[in-house]
């Protein structure tokens, strides 16, 4: 643990005796694991935590559109790119929290799957669940793999778009769809109601990669901060790690929240 770490860790228990509750918006991929982080923070801090969970791209129009917000987290750059082009949030804090992989599932009880993104444009695949790529990362990152295997345009006429990735699932679960891309923390949630067809190559897509910032408009920016900085922390990653989400870069995992 960096000593910015350990230090911003001291304030926060240390202010445990006025307690504060901390406004997150979250990628809905995240609600598993930071629930169960927001927990132990309470525990540890004394402070709250208030989620709102959704598609990157709905939440990253709310924070523009003036939602209170302190805390935002999302499952691509995109949208704190376009925040941050916007004023609309605080650059300096921005740190990667976390990693994920795109994989490619079936219903449990499937008898047939694809082993590859080239096999999509099979007549056995006739319906493809993907997240609305405008508005939904994990759709974002499927439809550059399907680009990059040539197989876009064969098959834009057989894909389900989700509002967001939990979306996605829930279409694979009910046997909806043939196949569905989701990340792969979403995939070991669900249990044997969906199996791994395969993982997407890493080279496939852009990384996928969590970063945070702090909303321009918060009211509350230390305690936002100081969240943040909890979510760095070894006890925190490991839960996170406990959800199959992978560490980020050493250099964002040491990242000074200014």
């Amino acid at each position: 643990m960096s000593r910015f770490l350990a230090f911003a860790l001291a304030v926060v228990s240390a202010s445990s005796a006025w307690a504060e509750t901390v406004s997150v918006a979250a990628a809905i991929s995240l609600k598993d694991a930071l629930g169960k982080i927001a927990v132990q923070y309470r525990s540890d801090t004394g402070n709250d935590v208030e989620f709102t969970f959704g598609s990157s791209g709905q939440l990253s129009k709310q924070i523009q559109g003036g939602a209170p917000v302190d805390l935002f987290i999302s499952a691509a750059s995109t949208q704190v790119d376009d925040l941050a082009k916007a004023n609309a949030v605080i650059a300096e804090t921005r740190t990667v929290v976390a990693g994920n992989a795109l994989v490619a599932i079936v219903p449990g009880d499937a008898t047939v799957a694809p082993t590859s993104t080239k096999e999509l444009d099979r007549p056995e695949f006739s319906k493809i669940a993907i997240g609305e790529p405008n508005s939904v990362p994990a759709g974002e990152y499927t439809a550059q793999a399907l680009k990059n295997a040539n197989v876009y345009e064969s098959v834009k006429e057989k894909l389900v778009l989700g509002t967001n990735v939990r979306q996605v699932l829930d279409y694979v679960e009910r046997g909806e769809v043939s196949v569905g891309f989701v990340y792969a923390t979403d995939a070991k949630i669900s249990g044997e109601k969906v199996r791994i067809a395969y993982a997407v190559g890493e080279r496939e897509h852009s990384p996928i990669l969590y970063p945070a910032v702090v909303v321009s408009e918060s009211k509350k920016r230390e305690v936002a901060k100081q969240f943040l900085a909890y979510l760095l922390a070894e006890k925190a990653q490991g839960e996170l790690a406990s959800f199959g989400f992978t560490k980020p870069p050493a250099n964002d995992t040491v990242k000074t929240v200014k």
